[in-house]
């Protein structure tokens, strides 16, 4: 899967993924022996293949990933997520911002994570619940519930920060358009320091996605303020603009 994702993105000459090189995962330093979360900025469609297709396959093969329940309903590719173990998440109600779900339906979804987390899995999930259609520049709000099982199991909490995928993959309407991606790692320090000092016993949901909203919105400004190519359709300096 992620073989052929790489060779697909390759193949889109007029798409150029700035991808984290060896050195920078190294720099991450992702536990091995425990599990932890990894969550994304959710600007794009695309978001879910972008991040399969850049993560090193050691870190794949550990990964689970929550998505709404409707987009297993998609003809080839909705077999293809169960295949490969992600899990849905039962929304009641599709508005952005509103973020219910079917307790019932979600619970056993809930023991299956808990589970492959408690275990060494990674959860990598999009903690902003639905797609950011507005300024992609500016994160949405992070479902609090989304913490809670990092709090239950004290788990560290690791980024990946992308911008630019919104471009090639708009939310109204199809992929393939030229852009330039440029991607980014970082790790919730606020939140894994108290964890490797044995601090935050008492630290809520709430608690945890604010710190983790910070970290991301600060990867997010990072990657914004960063110079994209002479050649990339938005760039300041492309003759025509």
């Amino acid at each position: 899967m992620r073989f052929l994702l790489r060779a697909l993105i390759r193949s889109c000459f007029w798409l150029k993924v700035e991808e984290p090189a060896a050195g920078d995962w190294a720099e991450l330093d992702l536990p091995q022996d425990k599990g932890c979360i990894l969550m994304f900025n959710h600007t794009s469609l695309f978001d879910g293949f972008l991040m399969a297709a850049i993560m090193p396959s050691s870190l794949t093969r550990r990964c689970k990933s929550l998505m709404a329940a409707y987009t297993f309903k998609t003809p080839v590719l909705g077999e293809i997520f169960r295949l490969v173990g992600h899990e849905p998440v039962y929304f009641l109600k599709d508005d952005e911002g509103k973020f219910s779900v079917d307790k019932v339906r979600q619970a056993p979804v809930n023991d299956r994570i808990r589970q492959h987390v408690a275990g060494g899995g990674v959860l990598a999930f999009c903690p902003e619940g639905t797609v950011n259609r507005k300024d992609q520049t500016k994160c949405l709000p992070l479902r609090r519930g989304s913490f809670q099982l990092a709090v239950d199991l004290r788990l560290p909490i690791y980024g990946i920060s992308a911008l630019g995928q919104h471009r090639f993959w708009p939310w109204k309407g199809a992929p393939g358009h030229p852009a330039t991606v440029r991607v980014k790692l970082y790790a919730v320090d606020a939140w894994n320091d108290m964890l490797e000092a044995g601090e935050g016993k008492g630290a809520t949901a709430t608690d945890v996605a604010d710190l983790a909203q910070e970290a991301m919105q600060a990867s997010v400004d990072a990657l914004s303020a960063r110079p994209l190519p002479p050649n990339d359709p938005e760039s300041p300096g492309r003759k025509g603009r």
